[in-house]
């Protein structure tokens, strides 16, 4: 209930404008692409579109993020008290982040429904049972899926990557997450093939367990940061992580240091493996072979929130609180969201250039990016909601005739595949580096040396 408190004047600063329901809320003449009825229902992409995946689902007020804010207003005022009634209504939100990013107020809404969630599990409310289940399984065994430690990296080693497993000569250090470890070893294998090319000195930590992203989202914060002080131990030798998973990477940059002691850092630098492709492409150190069987094919891109609208809406953060009141220099982070957001798109548009795919984005991107269905505790807790939001992304593809959609983590990729497969949506997904590797395109012209990774930055410096 601690940080709930905290946010109290947060909560009371929302005045229920309803634009959180949106995306591009302040764009009613936003140009698009026009009605397209799809699998799951006929969507008019143009100008404000309903896009918050809870309340789409559900429909009742207090499924939208402003039912929510209401609801956490009335715990803090007293006239609410936490019940599994309330549960069963902040548990279906994926945490998208879309509301957020909507608000005009600023308000953090998802610090605010975490933290309702939070209060809830602290109150005595039992969580849902499939919560329960990997709240047990990552106590058990490190991971929320049950696999065994031992196995982790078994993928590592089927692929002919044993060496990399605790290379003690490395500083810099990949870490795959759960879901790649276990699941979406594809793009776990795909990652480290690309780093073996690019002849990178790097690790995997045997010892890596689940990042906590499962339980920050769903309000298991104890479970959280028993996993995050396991992490900061084993990885805290390293100089730079590189994730490929988006919930961790995400989870690694902005949830750790919220939940560290404040005199603590991060004792290492994180960066997306895409990151680290995007700055190869603009130093001329890499380009893509052709390929007869990509080319002409449209591919589309999906901006996964916890790499796209939750940095976005860091960022915004992070001006505020330099700020005295709520004024910043909006062009500061209108320029910063663009270099962020024009990362995976730089590689997309490299591989037009050489390989020959015709790049098209959706209608929904960046930070009103439409959510893949996955986070926030939805996929485990409620499937059928979170296949459905998944198959209204997959729509949105289908709108531009993509033959492939891509994105650049391996959660999106299991929930916009299952979807695409049982909705018949037609399509290919893939995650970017994956394609690449898959592929075979990459061409390197000068491989980076370790001095060169380690002074990546997320930003280019400024200029004097």
């Amino acid at each position: 209930m601690e940080r709930l408190q905290e946010l109290k004047n947060d909560v009371f600063r929302c005045i229920h404008c309803k634009a959180c329901r949106f995306a591009y809320s302040g764009k009613p003449s936003q140009k698009g692409i026009g009605e397209y009825e799809g699998k799951q229902k006929t969507v008019l992409y143009e100008g404000m579109v309903d896009s918050c995946p809870a309340g789409i689902e559900y429909g009742w007020e207090a499924f939208w993020n402003a039912g929510k804010i209401w609801i956490a207003r009335s715990i803090l005022s007293g006239d609410l008290e936490f019940s599994e009634s309330v549960r069963d209504v902040i548990m279906p939100c994926i945490t998208c982040g879309m509301c957020s990013a909507q608000c005009e107020n600023k308000v953090p809404t998802v610090d605010i429904i975490e933290s309702l969630r939070a209060a809830c599990v602290e109150a005595g409310v039992p969580m849902i049972d499939k919560h329960q289940l990997v709240d047990r399984l990552v106590k058990e065994l490190n991971n929320p899926y049950g696999g065994k430690a031992g196995e982790r990296f078994q993928w590592a080693k089927d692929a002919g990557l044993e060496k990399y497993i605790d290379n003690k000569d490395a500083t810099i250090g990949y870490y795959v997450g759960c879901t790649a470890s276990y699941r979406q070893k594809n793009i776990a294998e795909a990652t480290c093939k690309i780093f073996e090319k690019l002849g990178i000195n790097f690790t995997l930590i045997s010892d890596e367990v689940c990042c906590g992203s499962p339980f920050f989202r769903v309000g298991a914060v104890d479970t959280a940061q028993e996993l995050m002080n396991k992490n900061l131990e084993s990885f805290k030798n390293l100089k730079k992580v590189f994730f490929s998973c988006a919930g961790c990477y995400r989870t690694f940059t902005i949830d750790y240091p919220k939940w560290m002691s404040e005199d603590e850092d991060l004792p290492f630098e994180t960066l997306h493996a895409f990151e680290l492709i995007a700055k190869l492409i603009k130093d001329g150190k890499i380009k893509f072979k052709a390929n007869k069987e990509l080319k002409g094919k449209k591919v589309t891109y999906h901006d996964p929130c916890h790499t796209g609208r939750h940095f976005g809406v860091d960022f915004e953060q992070e001006l505020i609180d330099q700020s005295k009141n709520l004024m910043f220099d909006i062009r500061k982070l209108d320029q910063k969201l663009e270099e962020w957001f024009d990362k995976p798109r730089t590689i997309l548009r490299q591989l037009e250039e050489d390989v020959g795919i015709e790049f098209q984005e959706m209608y929904r991107i960046k930070m009103n990016s439409m959510c893949c269905g996955a986070g926030g505790g939805v996929r485990a807790g409620y499937p059928d909601f979170s296949l459905r939001t998944a198959s209204l992304r997959c729509d949105e593809a289908n709108a531009v005739g993509a033959d492939i959609l891509t994105t650049e983590c391996p959660f999106c990729w299991r929930n916009l595949s299952d979807a695409n497969e049982l909705y018949e949506h037609g399509m290919e997904v893939l995650g970017i580096l994956e394609m690449i590797d898959k592929y075979d395109l990459l061409d390197v012209q000068e491989k980076p040396s370790e001095d060169y990774i380690l002074e990546l930055t997320r930003f280019e410096p400024e200029e004097e």
